[in-house]
C-alpha cells in the first residue's frame, strides 16, 4: 500500500474514462461493468478483466459503505500509464481507508487486504478539492 500521494499514478491529460454515479448498492455493479467494458475494449485478456472487476468491486464497495451517504457521488476512473492500467475510485469522505488483518472467521473488512494481494501497487490520497481517491495499478500488456 502506498499512502504518499506523490507516488500516485498521474492521470494523463486525455484518455481518462470516467463514470460518476450516486452512491447506492447498484453503483457497485455499474462500476464493475464500466471497468470490465474498458478493459475489454482495450483488448486486455480475460484474466485481467476478471481481476479489474474484482478490484473495482472492492474499491467501489468501500466508497459506498464507508466513503459516502446514499445519493453522494462516487466516481470511477480508468486510464493507461507507462506502468500499466490504473483504476481509481473517488468519494467525498475525508476518512482514509484502513487495511484490516485477514482472519479465518471474518465476514467483512477483507477487501483492501485482498486488493493488496492482487495488484503490484495501490494506495490512497486526499484530494485538494476535498474527499479522497483510492487507486490500484494493474500490470499487463494489451
Amino acid at each position: 500500500m502506498i499512502t504518499d500521494s506523490q507516488l500516485r499514478p498521474t492521470p494523463p491529460p486525455t484518455g481518462v474514462a470516467v463514470l460518476e454515479v450516486e452512491s447506492e448498492p447498484e453503483s457497485i455493479k455499474a462500476a464493475r461493468d464500466f471497468v470490465a467494458d474498458w478493459f475489454t475494449e482495450h483488448e486486455y485478456d480475460g484474466d485481467l478483466v476478471y481481476l479489474a472487476r474484482t478490484v473495482v468491486t472492492e474499491l467501489a464497495t468501500n466508497a459506498h459503505r464507508h466513503g459516502s451517504a446514499n445519493g453522494d457521488p462516487i466516481t470511477t476512473r480508468v486510464f493507461h500509464t507507462d506502468a500499466g492500467p490504473v483504476i481509481e475510485v473517488l468519494d467525498a469522505s475525508a476518512k482514509l481507508p484502513s487495511v484490516e488483518p485477514l482472519t479465518l472467521d471474518g465476514l467483512t473488512g477483507r477487501g483492501l487486504a485482498m486488493v493488496d494481494l492482487m495488484v503490484p501497487a495501490w494506495g490512497f490520497a486526499r484530494l485538494q478539492e476535498g474527499g479522497k481517491v483510492v487507486w490500484a495499478l494493474l500490470r499487463a500488456h494489451a
